[in-house]
């Protein structure tokens, strides 16, 4: 027995034995409340019904996740013991004290492994503190004063300093040691050898190893790749298009994202830009493809296999064919990207699937190993961090379009860089999220805007205030992410057409629409985007007026590129406006996105078709690795019930489907902007005028057909079939 627990008890009391011990112990509790259900938050009150799903049907998933961030916990844990070994090791040598027995070093490893790893959390919690909100900020008492002390007083330069005091004071020892505490660090580093020169030999070997260290540590780092084989001046141009989720256009100023709004003024930028439909997937596909979404047919974040898996001849393929480097990076709204083929031939996204969800969930507990998994290391580990909404760094997705840009190539290329960070949550790291909030805030949404989607009590007047700040800080984080990548593309060889783009943009509780994108066409906040595009081959400072669209994008990339367009798009190429010629008048039209639930603040019940909430009206696609769709059967309904309009450069009419017929609102968006009046009764020629309009794009949606004034599907059958209760399973 002694020949077994004599090793063992040896093994267990190392340091790095101490403090695997310890974190795992750490990691284990804090995904030891219930099973990781997979019901992201954004599942509002459908969450608990989801769990017992997940507990059966990817309970193997679940323990496959745990088994990893447990041996994730202890790996980290070892090297955090080893770390605290040799920090007792050298406080020992200094102070020239006994050598410690096996137990009485395990407790001190264990001691330094507890302040060290507490100084990790604190350094996280300071740099992304959105990502211990709920742990800590949330639970009140103690925990929130902690945290807004970490965050709102030291930061992270504070904690760093901290730390830094911590370990001097540990190695220094009592006062009374301090007086030789040089002679003792050299006593603890040099060799004997060394030391016999005296403190002149020993300070010019000290040196001597310094810049050795300093001439051999740039070659062992990594660096950014060089761009070389450069397109001549007179070869087609590079195009980068830096965009983010959620940018309004209203944000492109010099307080909130100053580098972009001096970009913006060495080209044209359009000041009435629009969506089509204002949510992230099919936004994308309209921007890329030339084409509205009836056109191409993704009408939903949750379009089924046989909508996707087709060509849809767009811009990047297009590229792709005339010889580009095509290439777009992203982090977790940029998932939709893997789930569709437009033609990149490099893609840096997250995965999406119910798999990934459970994944992300099980992480997102993980508290004590948020400071690593946080960070390059934790999502080459566990690449669904990139996934997580609260953890959207805009300086990691910099450093990935910095290298798509500089990859070497003898190819141009088209880089579509996505940022996430301004999309709800609004979670940027510091100093960002608090750079535009009031420091003295303790409501819920002092670090981040949770999704509820609508389960949650409305906001107050303070609480709308910190909700802005906190997009303006998303804002401006991607800004000064943009700023490096436009720094690395100034060392770029040949000339590079730059675009600035959204998906769409974000109401933030203007005129009593709520906050949020796609649930309804009332104001401009959702559909306004920001569009800038810089030619530097024809550089002049415009700002044309003309209502453009997100469909007029490719059509001019592709003349911009010199690359032959499709014969089918729907829009058309704004390139006379770079040179400041008039565009040809445009109408916008736009429909809106998929209603995940059955109560929209801002949106009356008055004024829509209702249907289940979205957790009843999607289902698993197994035969496609568990993605989540909607449901066929469903489809004809959410198509019927979308809002749709028009608008030309005043009036807007709105097009709301109910269940006593259609209803038309016509709003004047230069005397009203917040469009709370309906001024359809005061001009009717008016409501002809674009009535006419709509219809007429309305009636070239493939699925759906005119009956009066209500639009209705071409297959009556396939509505009437609509069940009113989903299962989740198989389609």
């Amino acid at each position: 027995m002694r020949e077994v627990l004599g090793p063992l008890y040896r093994f267990v009391l190392r340091p790095g034995s101490v403090g695997a011990l310890y974190v795992a112990l750490l990691a284990l509790r804090a995904g030891s409340g219930a099973a990781p259900d997979a019901a992201d938050a954004t599942l509002g009150r459908d969450a608990h019904d989801l769990t017992a799903f997940v507990n059966d049907r990817f309970g193997s998933e679940v323990l496959r996740v745990t088994v990893a961030i447990v041996a994730f916990a202890i790996v980290l844990g070892a090297l955090i013991g080893t770390v605290a070994g040799f920090v007792v090791m050298l406080r020992d040598r200094m102070a020239r004290a006994p050598r410690r027995t096996r137990l009485r070093r395990a407790w001190a490893v264990l001691g330094v492994s507890v302040v060290f790893h507490a100084w990790l959390v604190l350094r996280g919690m300071a740099t992304a503190p959105q990502l211990y909100a709920d742990a800590w900020y949330a639970r009140g008492g103690l925990r929130r004063v902690l945290q807004v002390f970490v965050t709102d007083v030291l930061g992270p330069a504070g904690i760093t300093a901290l730390g830094v005091a911590m370990l001097l004071a540990y190695l220094a020892g009592p006062t009374s040691r301090w007086r030789g505490w040089p002679r003792r660090l050299g006593r603890a580093f040099l060799p004997r050898r060394v030391r016999a020169l005296g403190p002149a030999g020993a300070g010019a070997t000290l040196a001597t190893m310094l810049a050795v260290a300093l001439f051999i540590a740039p070659l062992a780092l990594p660096t950014a790749a060089k761009a070389d084989g450069a397109p001549p001046a007179a070869a087609r141009p590079n195009v980068l298009v830096l965009a983010a989720d959620s940018l309004r256009a209203d944000r492109l100023t010099p307080s909130v994202a100053p580098r972009l709004t001096e970009l913006a003024a060495k080209g044209a930028r359009f000041e009435s830009a629009y969506v089509s439909l204002p949510r992230t997937f099919p936004s994308w596909v309209s921007l890329l493809t030339g084409r509205h979404p009836h056109h191409h047919g993704v009408r939903s974040m949750f379009p089924r296999w046989e909508e996707r898996a087709k060509d849809f001849d767009a811009l990047p393929a297009r590229l792709a064919a005339a010889g580009y480097r095509t290439e777009v990076v992203s982090d977790y709204a940029g998932d939709i990207f893997g789930r569709i083929d437009l033609g990149f031939g490099r893609l840096e996204v997250p995965t999406f699937d119910f798999r990934q969800l459970v994944r992300q969930r099980a992480l997102e507990r993980q508290t004590p190993l948020l400071p690593v998994l946080h960070s390059r290391v934790g999502r080459a580990v566990f690449p669904v961090m990139r996934e997580l909404n609260g953890a959207a760094d805009p300086n990691l997705l910099a450093d990935d379009a910095i290298h798509a840009i500089t990859r070497p190539s003898g190819a141009p290329f088209f880089v579509t860089v996505f940022f996430s960070t301004a999309h709800f949550p609004y979670a940027a790291p510091a100093p960002y999220y608090g750079r535009f909030t009031r420091s003295a805030y303790r409501g819920r949404f002092k670090y981040h805007k949770p999704v509820g989607l609508g389960v949650e009590a409305p906001p107050d007047a303070e609480d709308v205030a910190q909700i802005r700040g906190l997009y303006d800080g998303a804002v401006a984080s991607v800004d000064a992410a943009c700023g490096r990548v436009l720094d690395a593309l100034a060392k770029v060889q040949g000339p590079t057409i730059v675009v600035i783009a959204a998906d769409h943009g974000e109401t933030l509780y203007e005129g009593e629409h709520g906050q949020g994108h796609g649930d309804h066409l009332f104001g401009d906040e959702g559909t306004h985007i920001p569009l800038v595009i810089v030619d530097p081959r024809r550089a002049q400072s415009v700002r044309p007026r003309a209502i453009v669209r997100d469909v007029d994008l490719a059509p001019t990339l592709y003349e911009l590129t010199g690359v032959a367009p499709p014969a089918d798009l729907d829009g058309r190429s704004l390139v006379p406006a770079l040179s400041g010629a008039p565009l040809t008048p445009a109408l916008a039209f736009a429909e809106t996105g998929l209603w995940f639930t059955e109560d929209i603040p801002g949106l009356p019940s008055s004024l829509r078709l209702p249907y289940p909430g979205v957790a009843r009206m999607t289902e698993l696609d197994p035969a496609h690795g568990d993605e989540v769709v909607l449901q066929r059967a469903v489809r004809p309904l959410t198509i019927v019930a979308k809002h749709r309009m028009v608008r030309d450069g005043r009036y807007k009419l709105v097009y709301a489907p109910t269940r006593m017929g259609a209803k038309y609102m016509l709003f004047d968006t230069q005397a009203d902007p917040d469009e709370t009046r309906d001024v359809a009764d005061a001009h009717p020629a008016d409501v002809a005028r674009l009535k006419s309009e709509l219809h007429a794009w309305m009636a070239r949606d493939p699925e759906m057909r005119l009956s009066g004034d209500v639009l209705v599907p071409r297959d009556l059958s396939g509505l009437a079939a609509t069940p009113t209760g989903v299962r989740l399973g198989a389609p």
